[in-house]
């Protein structure tokens, strides 16, 4: 009984820790879909707050100039 109290207790901790995940944002400028800007940034958290954190760096002003990120 125990071993799979500890063995859960890891496992959350292992969920819940701060980690450094990328968030790669594809950039459409005048809507040259063909030839994106790609960059990258670090964010360090939670998977929750990194993908939250990831997700607003998103815009878009029209069809023609518009960035989607996501978590890689």
């Amino acid at each position: 009984m125990k071993k799979i109290v500890l063995l859960g207790a890891v496992a959350l901790m292992a969920v819940s820790c701060k980690k450094t995940y990328q968030c790669e944002c594809t950039r459409v400028v005048n809507g040259e879909d063909w030839k994106p800007i790609v960059t990258n940034a670090a964010i360090k958290g939670t998977k929750k707050d990194a993908e939250t954190s990831c997700k607003s760096l998103e815009y878009s002003t029209g069809w023609q100039d518009y960035q989607n990120c996501k978590i890689k």
